[in-house]
């Protein structure tokens, strides 16, 4: 029996902050491996690898056989005793960095002594590592299912945002020597107690100026979450320029805001616009981040039934919404009540059947946007028009990204398979067929490359390598860099230190 699709199933598309799924899975023997081997898996070998550490009973254990496993590999045959140590040192505590921990200088005694290295794993490292002892830090300061963001520099280069595993925001900027520099951001706060990140978004104005917004909680169950915003920043800044944009970010007054912030958003940066920032705790609120003034309360003029809200300006500061009404799905910008004496009420028409899914991007139109609506098609509104423009005719996407400079326009969306896909538009053209792109990546951050065309991907491997991929207008992947990354201290470590710190005080 056939049965003929009436319908476009909804994307549900995997977002973290900036960057969104793109194709490839995170697993944990992807992680040894590129500890141990400084590559990622093939697919022939995930199945076996995947195979030997899940049948140990503890991860540790699974690290630490899967790594003794891999260094007996024939690509590993040259590796002298010091390097085989400090790969399988570094499999047992998930540790993915170059430098060299606190203590290896006494296991290497030990290996010189005479002890096997598989017997220093199993005897030795595993038991210690079950202590919860750790020489030097271990943990990630990007990971997969973490924030992620990126923007561009003065020089068209890439400004990466991480949130690590220890809760903490790091920068990481390509210096002008060719290589990758990690600053810790949020350590730099003037803050009472240590904090970490609750919720955290960056974004870029068409005029390059750089907005970012974090919300901070103490570690100790104390006190209430702090908020605070930098708006146009300068993309000029090397690392101790933004060491002193942070220094210089007061706490935001939110008495409002009691329970943890789960969100923290802002609206379309655009020229001319009020740059809107959406806080969301028990409730939601929003503000005008270039101005000091108490939070307001978000107003759901009318959208109760709405399916997506999307906040910005269109002339003056509103929302948009795609509602479903008995007429069909219906999208509206209203104006915030507070926003003007009088009241703003925009209606698009045409809206592709079944619309799901709404993005805003800055248009050719001052405080005007272009609307992307994406349902059984994709199509966009410019600027005021209320007519709408063919995109592509893929039905069940969801609109993630879109940037347009000299070089030409590109968008991606996500097809809820996890799958990530760039449609591009060169100056005056039509718009070209979907294309995948960053199908390497567990999840990738976009930017356009003004310089010569085409888009950067910045993501994360399945092994937790952070990678820079550049891909042509037509989507083709012609370069690859990896940036590299020096581990930090995880949560529990960190309180360990905190707890020292303390007690030295005391005494």
């Amino acid at each position: 029996m056939s049965v003929l699709m009436t319908s476009a199933p909804v994307a549900q598309v995997r977002q973290w902050g900036g960057a969104s799924a793109s194709g490839a899975l995170s697993f944990a023997a992807a992680r040894v491996a590129r500890i141990v081997l400084q590559r990622e898996p093939m697919a022939s070998e995930a199945l076996s690898w995947t195979t030997l550490y899940s049948c140990q009973g503890e991860a540790v254990r699974g690290r630490a056989e899967l790594a003794l496993h891999l260094l007996a590999r024939p690509e590993l045959t040259e590796l002298d005793p010091k390097e085989r140590l400090l790969r399988a040192y570094n499999a047992v505590f998930d540790r993915y960095d170059a430098s060299q921990p606190a203590d290896i200088v006494y296991w290497r005694s030990q290996l010189s002594a005479g002890r096997e290295l598989a017997a220093l794993v199993r005897q030795e490292l595993i038991p210690l590592y079950e202590t919860g002892y750790r020489s030097s830090p271990c943990a990630a300061p990007a990971a997969a299912r973490s924030p992620l963001f990126v923007v561009r520099d003065s020089a068209g280069l890439p400004l990466v945002f991480t949130v690590g595993a220890n809760r903490s925001l790091y920068l990481f900027r390509r210096t002008p020597f060719g290589r990758w520099s990690q600053t810790d951001l949020s350590g730099m706060l003037p803050l009472n107690q240590p904090g970490k990140v609750q919720a955290l978004d960056v974004r870029q104005a068409p005029d390059g100026s750089i907005a970012l917004a974090l919300a901070m909680a103490p570690w100790g169950s104390g006190g209430g979450p702090t908020v605070h915003v930098a708006v146009g920043v300068s993309n000029h800044f090397d690392e101790a320029g933004w060491v002193e944009v942070m220094r210089g970010m007061e706490p935001r007054q939110v008495p409002e805001v009691q329970g943890d912030v789960t969100r923290i958003a802002f609206g379309l940066l655009q020229s001319g616009a009020v740059p809107l920032v959406l806080v969301t705790a028990a409730n939601t609120w929003y503000f005008n981040a270039a101005m000091d003034g108490p939070l307001m309360a978000w107003e759901d003029q009318g959208g109760a039934g709405a399916l997506v809200t999307a906040v910005g300006s269109y002339r003056v500061p509103g929302a948009w919404r795609l509602s479903e009404t008995p007429s069909g799905r219906m999208l509206r910008f209203n104006s915030f009540a507070r926003a003007a004496a009088w009241g703003i009420a925009i209606d698009y028409q045409g809206l592709p059947r079944r619309a799901c899914c709404l993005h805003l991007a800055p248009s050719n139109v001052p405080n005007v946007p272009d609307v992307f609506v994406a349902g059984e098609s994709i199509v966009v509104y410019r600027g005021g028009q209320s007519v709408p423009q063919p995109v592509a005719n893929i039905g069940g996407a969801c609109v993630v990204w879109s940037e347009a400079n000299a070089a030409g326009e590109y968008l991606a969306y996500g097809d809820g398979a996890g799958g990530l896909w760039l449609v591009c538009r060169k100056p005056g053209g039509h718009w070209g067929m979907p294309v995948p792109i960053a199908t390497t990546l567990v999840m990738a951050a976009l930017m356009a490359a003004p310089n010569y065309g085409g888009v950067h991907a910045i993501g994360v491997t399945p092994g937790g390598a952070l990678a820079w991929l550049r891909f042509n207008a037509d989507g083709a992947q012609v370069g690859a860099e990896e940036i590299t990354q020096a581990a930090v201290w995880d949560d529990e470590a960190q309180a360990v230190q905190r707890a020292a710190r303390v007690t030295r005080s005391v005494a």
